[in-house]
């Protein structure tokens, strides 16, 4: 790609942006409302959590910069193929954002209160899996049996006598969401936006959990099919 090149690719994908930008922005005003004036309203009143952080709010001033520059001196300058990329890359994260759906992982082992105990840890042994859905039926979540399930059990009872007969369901008290000493499991929706999500994993106080797990089903309830989950790596994945 030749500078011309970069330069019409650049303006057409601002054009995007900045309609994009005004639309999240809603500034009521009359008149033209400028890019720096969406951008600056969109930053500072945290209305969309990409250009919330501050290298992209940052970067997106320089793109008006050259913007302006371009607008006026088309044959000045020209952005350079990384520039073009990282700008092409954020405005398609701001424009068409990702979904969960996009990134759950769909293949799940799962296992039912049935299961043997023994069955269901040398699967997570083998696939390294530190969280299992426990589902019903319908394919609904019950419960997480984690790798803390047991030691959970103990901490509450003295006496525990291992035998091939032991089910997932006979540690059914610790099974609940709700019910984990240290963890919690948050449900999404297959259509929330992945950008929206980075608070639900992080701890807001001190003293609270941690997210082991997000499960997504169709409107983000309990009670709905899991159709896949979401762990902070599959988030940290989504570089923008």
């Amino acid at each position: 790609m030749n500078d011309k090149d970069r330069v019409q690719t650049f303006l057409s994908a601002f054009k995007e942006l900045e309609n994009e930008l005004l639309s999240i922005a809603k500034i009521s005003d009359y008149g033209h409302i400028s890019f720096s004036k969406a951008l600056n309203e969109v930053y500072y009143h945290r209305k969309n959590p990409i250009v919330a952080q501050y290298d992209n709010y940052d970067f997106l001033k320089t793109a008006s910069d050259l913007r302006n520059i371009l607008s006026h001196e088309n044959d000045v300058c020209a952005p350079s193929e990384e520039f073009l990329n990282q700008f092409l890359l954020l405005k398609e994260a701001i424009v068409h954002p990702l979904t969960c759906d996009k990134i759950a992982t769909r293949k799940i082992y799962s296992c039912k209160k049935s299961d043997p105990l023994s069955q269901v840890l040398k699967k997570m042994e083998y696939y390294s899996l530190s969280h299992v859905p426990v589902l019903d039926e319908d394919g609904c979540v019950q419960g997480i049996f984690s790798r803390s399930t047991i030691f959970d059990y103990l901490s509450m009872n003295e006496a525990f006598t291992y035998d091939k007969n032991i089910t997932i369901g006979d540690f059914e008290e610790f099974l609940p969401l709700d019910s984990h000493l240290n963890e919690t499991f948050l449900f999404v929706s297959q259509n929330e936006r992945v950008d929206k999500i980075f608070s639900h994993l992080f701890k807001n106080k001190e003293h609270d959990k941690n997210v082991a797990l997000l499960l997504m089903t169709r409107n983000g309830r309990p009670g709905e099919k899991l159709l896949g989950i979401i762990t902070a790596t599959d988030v940290a994945k989504y570089k923008i």
